[in-house]
């Protein structure tokens, strides 16, 4: 018997990534959204057949009054799939009030908090998220206007640590025929629908607006683009690594970066040998593409000695005659209290 096309590009995706083979077991996240839903489906179709096992994780974000529905409907689903599912409620208005930042941005990380806990749990070797080609395009777009690098246009990828995107080859009309193939109900979440997200103006409003106006495939050329520019970054990661290596020293929590040899490399190598250094030191959170370039300008400066640039995080970066020095930001009013009570 032919396999559905969705069920044959999981099982394709599956086999790319070398994940899911035979003994192992694989946490598919779960909201109750179509492409959730559609995803968790294929996976239970591909068990038996591959030899894995299939645990499905829902998170209640207590962020909507239908949030307990989904909840149940997920429980509904599984059962009737005989797949097992971890359910857990998260505390995403605590998280952003305590990290002070968005309600989206702590929902995300609240999720993936919550999905490695399962994993870890099960002894899952990875985590299926169901992120279509539709997704692919719309994180493109918003990257763009953001003004992102090459690694940000990069997007995602089918397998990136230890998380897995097997419907990356899919659309979103993939899912919808396949779910109504199957007979097959999903939830809906209202806040997809509400245009203060920039998200839902891209998918709303920008991409129908380009597929009427210059390129109906438009979905399908954006997600080939992120996947050409995922190959380029890949290789320049890999060059950025050997130069980190060649350039760069630990003094403690400190990085020390040879600043005449950043100097003298391609600009494209020293931006992304800063942006790896940013990473390994303290992580890229709240950096852009702009804190990269004042470092490059300062580091490619004739005299840039003793100047320093604070960086999110806590952080700065501090340049010596010869060096970069990227380490925690001193606190400066702490010191200078310490130094007047020692003169006293």
């Amino acid at each position: 018997m032919r396999m559905p096309f969705l069920v044959a590009a999981v099982d394709r995706a599956l086999l790319a990534a070398g994940a899911a083979t035979r003994g192992e077991t694989l946490v598919v996240a779960l909201s109750g959204g179509a492409d959730s839903v559609a995803l968790t489906d294929a996976l239970a179709a591909l068990r038996r057949r591959r030899g894995f096992e299939l645990v499905a994780a829902h998170l209640d974000h207590g962020l909507r009054p239908g949030s307990g529905e989904d909840a149940a409907f997920c429980h509904e689903l599984c059962a009737s799939l005989g797949v097992p599912l971890r359910a857990g409620s998260g505390r995403v208005r605590e998280r952003a009030r305590v990290e002070k930042g968005g309600l989206e941005q702590a929902a995300r990380r609240e999720r993936y908090s919550f999905l490695r806990r399962v994993k870890d749990d099960e002894g899952a070797v990875a985590i299926a998220v169901a992120h279509t080609r539709d997704d692919q395009a719309e994180t493109l777009l918003l990257r763009l206007l953001r003004g992102s690098g090459p690694s940000g246009l990069a997007s995602m990828r089918l397998a990136s640590g230890d998380l897995l995107r097997p419907l990356l080859a899919a659309s979103r009309r993939d899912v919808v025929a396949y779910l109504a193939e199957r007979g097959l109900a999903w939830r809906e979440d209202e806040t997809n629908a509400d245009p203060a997200h920039a998200r839902n103006r891209v998918r709303h409003e920008l991409l129908p607006y380009l597929e009427r106006r210059f390129n109906p495939r438009v979905r399908e050329a954006l997600a080939r683009t992120a996947d050409l520019i995922a190959e380029e970054a890949s290789y320049m990661q890999g060059v950025a690594d050997r130069a980190l290596a060649r350039a760069a020293t630990r003094d403690g929590d400190a990085l020390v970066l040879d600043r005449q040899a950043l100097a003298r490399a391609p600009v494209a190598v020293a931006r992304a040998t800063l942006r790896l250094a940013l990473l390994e030191c303290g992580g890229l959170a709240g950096v852009d593409g702009g804190h990269v370039e004042r470092l490059l300008r300062l580091v490619k400066s004739p005299a840039p000695s003793g100047r320093r640039l604070p960086l999110p995080g806590g952080r700065e970066a501090r340049f010596t005659h010869r060096g970069l020095r990227l380490e925690r930001r001193a606190n400066r009013s702490a010191k200078a209290v310490s130094s007047s009570r020692h003169q006293a």
